[in-house]
């Protein structure tokens, strides 16, 4: 961006809607690659720690012009060139977990991922709010990732395909901070946006969020009973609800006998 510029709000709105004309459509494909290779390493992660791959789901998102806009407004319209300057997160992912301690192993798949690169951390550091919750209670890990793509440019009269990368925000929840924060979302955060605070309401969510917090650390216990009752019946030689395709197919041969 030239340190000459100093552009007005106008100026600034009429900037990032020509971006968004221009490259929306390019970054929804980029979430979109995000959101397959993330499902990959989720896939990789719920096989290494025997859980069902529903356990893990991911969503991506591109963040939308009057969102953006939005943002721009509550921050005094700071100055760019392109919005991934002044918002981190114009594109995003979110991973969900059926627990809370998922979100630290699926943390360091991300960090030994081929697929992208975890940004630098002096830069962007790792925000472990699961660790240290906010004062209204969120909890979720956010880490930003370089992730590449191929980007369609004009050269003069040409249109060529060249490497790029851009800045994407992942967050990592568990099933409940996922439903704490898209309701506090809606009631809390968007009202605090527009300068409405009030400790009373901050107090309240965040002792909903750390009930929220023991029975995610309830739902680990029943995991981790259910597996050694699993565990056990292997053990045994029980395996209740299922065959094993030996004797499925024993029993199909002695039908074509009959």
């Amino acid at each position: 961006m030239s340190g000459t510029e100093n552009l007005t709000p106008p100026q600034l709105r009429d900037r990032a809607t020509r971006f968004y004309a221009r490259y929306e459509a390019e970054l929804e494909q980029v979430a979109e690659l995000l959101r397959i290779q993330l499902r990959q390493l989720c896939l990789a992660y719920t096989i290494t720690h025997r859980l069902p791959p529903e356990a893990v789901q991911v969503t991506t998102r591109v963040k939308k012009l009057p969102s953006f806009l939005k943002k721009l407004e509550n921050e005094g319209w700071p100055q760019f060139y392109y919005p991934i300057e002044v918002v981190k997160d114009l594109i995003g992912a979110r991973i969900t977990c059926w627990f809370v301690d998922d979100c630290r192993g699926l943390l360091n798949f991300i960090r030994r991922s081929s697929h992208f690169r975890v940004a630098d951390e002096t830069l962007h550091p790792v925000k472990d709010y699961i660790a240290n919750p906010q004062p209204a209670g969120y909890r979720a890990i956010h880490v930003f990732a370089e992730v590449p793509y191929d980007g369609v440019r004009r050269v003069g009269e040409k249109v060529v395909v060249s490497p790029e990368n851009i800045l994407c925000e992942i967050q990592i929840r568990s099933k409940l901070q996922d439903a704490w924060g898209d309701i506090t979302h809606e009631f809390f955060y968007k009202v605090k946006s527009t300068g409405v605070r009030d400790g009373r309401l901050e107090q309240f969510l965040a002792d909903v969020a750390g009930r929220l917090a023991l029975e995610d650390s309830t739902l680990m216990k029943f995991r981790d009973t259910y597996r050694a009752m699993a565990d056990e019946k292997l053990r045994d030689g029980q395996r209740e609800g299922f065959k094993d395709d030996d004797e499925e197919a024993n029993k199909a041969m002695d039908g074509d006998k009959e």
